[in-house]
């Protein structure tokens, strides 16, 4: 894996009465076998280098994208300590104190966040921090929120290692909340349960006009590449809700998209959206 460490990159999309802030601190470019593709059918998308692609490897981004509405501020899957793609458990202490910095540098220091939202178990990352041997939530005053088809799938099914011990810890210290299929998580940011990713996967859309898309598309190739049966239970079914969003015109934003992390279709073109 060919690391590019960059100095905070912020994009800040205005949408009404919201904006979405993307914080990174991490540029990477990364064997594509870890997000499901092949070196040649990243070559095969047109308009993925320089942004998305390089030389049939993925650009990837450690980063997470806060909403703001009113005095609420909601970080969404925090790319980090337990993602498995760009971290490295040896680099933890550093890991967090760059993320600390690149929150203050983008005007939201970790304090004034008040909820941390997940697509998934799986999207954890920066959740939690670490803590000696154990885990405590990294956003000092935020509680974390998940479906409840994900809490009851955790529960049912819960992962090993570092992802179930963090997810134990939180729910020990009484910091889940959950939410079911099109809530409001606030005024303009409603969830939609996909599953097809894992039993409990949601997206987040804010308003009409931009859709958080958690791991239905680990990579903006993943819009072009067709069906992807190494990342999804439901492979087809992932393919046709992302033509169906794409469709609409929306800017769709991911996790570990590289800068600036969202992106537009419109007449047959794909805009990087930011820039």
């Amino acid at each position: 894996m060919s690391l590019e460490v960059r100095c905070p990159v912020i994009t800040t999309i205005e949408l009404g009465d919201m904006s979405l802030t993307r914080v990174s601190c991490l540029d990477a470019a990364i064997d594509p076998d870890a997000v499901g593709l092949m070196p040649d059918e990243v070559r095969s998308v047109s308009w993925g280098s320089p942004v998305w692609a390089d030389d049939g490897r993925v650009r990837a981004t450690s980063c997470a994208w806060v909403v703001s509405a009113g005095a609420r501020r909601v970080v969404i899957d925090p790319s980090g300590n337990l993602d498995d793609i760009l971290h490295d458990p040896a680099s933890t202490v550093a890991h967090q104190a760059a993320y600390c910095a690149a929150f203050a540098a983008a005007g939201i220091p970790i304090e004034s966040v008040d909820t941390v939202l997940l697509s998934h178990i799986e999207s954890i990352g920066l959740t939690a921090g670490r803590s000696g041997d154990g885990w405590q939530r990294f956003f000092p005053n935020a509680r974390v929120l998940i479906s409840d088809t994900a809490k009851t799938d955790f529960v049912e099914h819960t992962p090993p290692g570092d992802p179930g011990a963090a997810f134990n810890a939180l729910l020990a210290a009484n910091l889940i909340d959950t939410f079911s299929d099109r809530d409001d998580i606030v005024p303009g940011l409603r969830a939609e349960w996909t599953g097809m990713h894992d039993p409990g996967h949601c997206a987040f859309h804010v308003g009409n006009d931009a859709t958080f898309v958690g791991h239905l598309a680990l990579t903006p190739l993943h819009l072009a590449t067709g069906p992807c049966p190494p990342q999804h239970a439901d492979p087809d079914g992932v393919w046709r809700w992302l033509q169906t969003t794409m469709a609409d015109g929306r800017t769709l934003l991911g996790p570990l998209w590289p800068t600036p992390g969202a992106l537009r279709y419109a007449d047959n073109e794909f805009e990087p959206v930011g820039l």
